[in-house]
Formats: C-alpha cells, structure tokens, sequence
C-alpha cells in the first residue's frame, strides 16, 4: 500500500468517527452540541496531551477580552484558566496556541462574524521577546509566537466554497494581515488557507500583505486536511512562560500601542489646573517610537551609570536585568550625573533641576520594547486625561 492511498483509508476513518460522534445528543444548546462534538473528535488521542481543550473567554494584557470562543486551544501541562466551570473557562493570553470558531452553516453573515472574533482575539497577542535559559549562563531569545484563529464548519450556508474565498478576499482587503484567518474548514467540501508563491502559509508569522486565499475543494478529505493543518500549526509554536503579575498590574492600549508602565499613574497639570491622572497620547508614543528607531539600543547597567555615575551598591554588570537592552528616549540631550561630574554645574542641583537631567526617568515597555524616556522632554501637550 502506497503512502497516499494510506492516507486517504486515515481520512475515511476519521471521517466517519467524526460524524458517528455526531449523531450523539450532547447536553446543552445546539451551539454547545456542535463545539463539543469537534472538541470530543479532537481531544481523543489526535492532539497530544499538552494541547488542551477548552471553551470560553481569553484576557489579555492591556485590559482586553476576547469575545466568546467556542474551542480555545491552550497550554495544558504549564498553561492555566483563570476561572474554570464545565461550560466556560477564562484562560491568560500567553497560554492560548489559538482558537476555533464552529459553525453550523457557514453563510456570508457566519463567515464575517467569524472573522471578527479571530481579529478580536489575535489584537490581543502579547508579541516581544522569550528569553529561554540554554544553561551554562548562557541563553536564546526569540520572538514570540502569534497565536492562530480557524473557522470549522458542518456545511455551506446556501452559497459555496468560491463565494466565501470573494468574501474573505473583500474582509481581507480591509484588515491588517496580522488578523487575517489562519484556516478554513466546510466538512466534506473543502478548505481555504494562504499562500506566497509555492509556500503554504499556515503560521500566524507567515501570513503577510503578499500572501493570498486560495480555495481547494478536498471533498471527503477535507476533515483531514483540517486536522493536519491544526496538528502543524500548534506544533509550531512554542510558547513563553506564564507570568501573572502582569494581569494584576496590565498595560494599557493607547491606539494601536500596548503600553506597560506607570504611565497611568501620572497626575499631570492641564492649563494651571489641579492635576489630574492622565497617560501619553497616541502622537506621543508614535514620536517616541520614531525618534528612538534612530538611536542604539544601550545595556540598563550603561543607562544607570549614565544616570548615577556609577553602578548601585550591590549591583554589578551580571546581576539580574543589567543585560537587558531599551532604548533611552533624550532628545533633549539631557545630562546624567556622569557629565555632571565631569563638567560641574555653576550651581548646586534643585530638585526642581532634576527634570532637565537624566535623574528624572520613566520606564515604559511599547509594544513589548523597553523604553527609558527622559521626563523633562514631556510636557502637558504630551498627555491626555484618562477617562
């Protein structure tokens, strides 16, 4: 027997354990019914342990909330659910592979509303850096990977597979590829998932502006290709550890930046008023942003001797953090207590003079890049009130 003809008994059989399995009355809702059918086909033995199965909402990080998602896909051997009943869990963002939504009959209006929750809940992605220990002192950074967003669905909603990739194409046309579907699935009719020249691509990274639908009608074999394209994809992420404190103290999104500080903690003074809690304006984070794309990045421990003139007391260039590199946001040009050692002001420093030096720093982390920004080179023209 030939390796395709193997797999093609291996689609036969799966799909015909799927609908078996569909025949079964589930408890619940007719919605509940047809999720739990494809959580149940999916959790017997066809994805390995550490992928588990849920339903329910996913947090994020800068105070976002996913819209109800009928499979989350998670970390089950070092992920976690924030809150957890039979029907409905809350899982942290950076412990979710992705999601699936179900549908019934896939029309036009379940398609765009599909699509509405993957963009949703992939807005959410935490992005930046993992640092993962090699041992020996030493370790890898590498990017952190975005999680993915499948549409599966029992039939057609009275059009066909070509009339979804013309709607998909249309919703794609006005959204960012970042939020882009991963994959497509009508059981026994066919799939859609993107493509750049001869690479198909499946992963959340390889999506981008040059990268098309294109529609392949598998017929019986569609279940099958779903689930080798489910299989890949979780495969391929390996995700970061957990770290809670940061749902206790979230970010912030301040137009299209995820923003993590004490931004939201400054009392600023609008037109000689009392101050009032207040954080940076879009404008702001794009002129910080763009102005610091031109400069290095410097080591904490050169930013903190820049500052102080020397290192804290106890602190030395390997302990924890000092490697860690950001940009320092100066345009001013503001001096740190370095130079003014080497070139002492006439007069003795006021703490009201701290803001035109470097003594006066905020550190921000912008779409997951650290930032010291230089506090004399914000006025009140740089803030807006919070709401």
């Amino acid at each position: 027997m030939d390796a395709k003809q193997l797999f093609r008994l291996v689609s036969e059989k799966m799909r015909s354990d799927f609908e078996l399995a569909a025949q079964f009355v589930h408890k619940g809702t007719r919605g509940t019914a047809r999720e739990n059918t494809l959580r149940d086909f999916l959790a017997k033995g066809r994805l390995p342990a550490r992928y588990g199965l849920g339903a329910g909402e996913v947090v994020g990080l800068v105070r976002d909330v996913s819209r109800q998602c009928d499979i989350v896909v998670y970390d089950s051997m070092y992920g976690l659910s924030l809150h957890y009943d039979e029907d409905n869990q809350i899982y942290p963002i950076d412990s979710v592979y992705g999601i699936i939504e179900v549908k019934s009959g896939l029309s036009k209006t379940e398609l765009l509303d599909s699509l509405e929750k993957i963009k949703v809940f992939k807005e959410m992605a935490v992005g930046g850096a993992i640092v993962d220990p090699m041992g020996g002192g030493f370790t890898m950074v590498r990017s952190r990977p975005r999680p993915f967003g499948v549409v599966f669905a029992y039939s057609l909603g009275g059009n066909s597979i070509d009339s979804l990739y013309e709607n998909l194409q249309e919703w794609e046309s006005q959204n960012s590829p970042t939020t882009w579907p991963n994959y497509i699935c009508i059981l026994n009719e066919g799939c859609i998932h993107h493509q750049h020249l001869f690479e198909t691509c499946l992963d959340s990274e390889a999506i981008k502006n040059k990268s098309i639908p294109v529609p392949l009608k598998y017929g019986n074999d569609s279940l099958f290709k779903f689930y080798c394209a489910l299989h890949d994809m979780c495969s391929h992420m390996k995700l970061g550890p957990i770290e809670l404190e940061r749902y206790f103290s979230p970010g912030v999104k301040i137009g299209r930046f995820s923003v993590f500080g004490r931004i939201t903690e400054v009392q600023v003074a609008f037109d000689g008023k009392s101050p009032i809690p207040a954080c940076l304006k879009e404008s702001t984070l794009e002129k910080i942003v763009a102005w610091c794309a031109k400069t290095e990045k410097i080591r904490h421990s050169d930013l903190l001797k820049k500052q102080f003139g020397q290192l804290p007391l106890g602190v030395t260039e390997n302990s924890t953090g000092m490697n860690a590199l950001l940009f320092l946001y100066n345009p001013d040009n503001f001096p740190g207590l370095d130079e003014l050692q080497a070139n002492p002001p006439a007069k003795e420093i006021t703490p009201t003079d701290h803001f035109s030096t470097l003594l006066n720093i905020m550190d921000v982390t912008i779409d997951g890049d650290l930032y010291a920004l230089a506090t004399g080179s914000l006025n009140a023209a740089d803030w807006e009130p919070l709401e």
